[in-house]
Order: structure tokens, then C-alpha cells, then sequence
């Protein structure tokens, strides 16, 4: 019993871990700090040589990414609703093969190299067959600001109900 104890302790700890800022380099504290002055970091994610923040700057919810120098890699943003997204991008989505799928989810990613909008769309209302079984097309569609489909990608799995 009491090894059962210990074990547990040991991992709640290393989980707790990875979410302390103690473990967080002062380089990529430094950073965060530099480039979100006025944002309230909640907790840290570490994953291999990255370092994410939840953070928030007033209403204002976000995810930081750096590398383990520094280095700022990208920033994600949740969109509220899709009508929250860039004229152009809703017009693209109006007219691509995705315009009568539900919208799940959506994100703006900013990084070094530019922005883009995420679109987490299914199709769960358009496919079912006769046993019931829904076999939803899940896509992630990535969006230019200017509206432009660059990447898109499947996340598809069986739902049975």
C-alpha cells in the first residue's frame, strides 16, 4: 500500500513538474516577458525542447510557443466564432467544398514567417448510412489571410451511435 502511495506522489509531482515555471529556462521567460509585456502567464507545457504558455492579456486568451533558447515559434489564438474571421477567409469557406460543413473549431496561428487561420470542420450531418453509423470527415483547413486554401489535413475517425 504504501508503495502504491509512493508511486503515485512520484508521478503527481513529475506532472506537476512540467507545468512549474522552475523548469522553464530564464531565456524563454525572458522572452515571453519581452514579447507579452502585459500578459499573465496561467501555467507552462513542456514537450521535448518546447515551451508552451497559456497565457492571457485581458480578455485576450492565447498559447506562446518557444524553443528551448528563446526563440518564439508561434502563437495560437482561439476564434470565438466564424463569423470572427477575416472577410476574406469567410468568403473562401463559403465557397469551398467545406461551405455546408459544421465548424467546429477556430484559430488564428501566428509565427515568425506570417498568419494563418485554422478551420476545424466535419461533415457529420451530410453522411450516414443505413446502420446508423456515422463515418465523419474531420479536416484541419489552413487559410492565408487573404482567403487562399494552402494546407489541409485529415483528422478522421469512425463515430458509432
Amino acid at each position: 500500500m504504501a508503495l502504491i502511495v509512493m508511486v503515485t506522489i512520484f508521478c503527481a509531482n513529475t506532472v506537476f513538474a512540467q507545468k512549474s515555471s522552475k523548469n522553464v529556462p530564464a531565456t524563454v521567460v525572458a522572452a515571453f516577458t519581452s514579447k507579452y509585456p502585459k500578459a499573465e502567464i496561467k501555467n507552462w507545457d513542456i514537450s521535448n525542447d518546447e515551451f508552451t504558455a497559456k497565457a492571457k492579456e485581458g480578455d485576450h486568451k492565447f498559447y506562446v510557443t518557444f524553443d528551448n533558447n528563446g526563440t518564439w515559434v508561434k502563437t495560437a489564438s482561439k476564434i470565438n466564432w466564424s463569423w470572427n474571421l477575416p472577410a476574406d477567409v469567410r468568403a473562401s469557406l463559403k465557397s469551398s467544398k467545406y461551405a455546408g460543413w459544421r465548424v467546429d473549431g477556430v484559430k488564428k496561428i501566428e509565427s515568425p514567417t506570417g498568419e494563418f487561420y485554422q478551420v476545424l470542420v466535419d461533415n457529420v450531418y451530410l453522411q450516414v448510412d443505413a446502420d446508423h453509423a456515422v463515418f465523419a470527415e474531420n479536416w484541419i483547413v489552413n487559410f492565408k489571410p487573404g482567403g487562399e486554401i494552402f494546407a489541409t489535413q485529415s483528422i478522421s475517425s469512425p463515430l458509432l451511435f
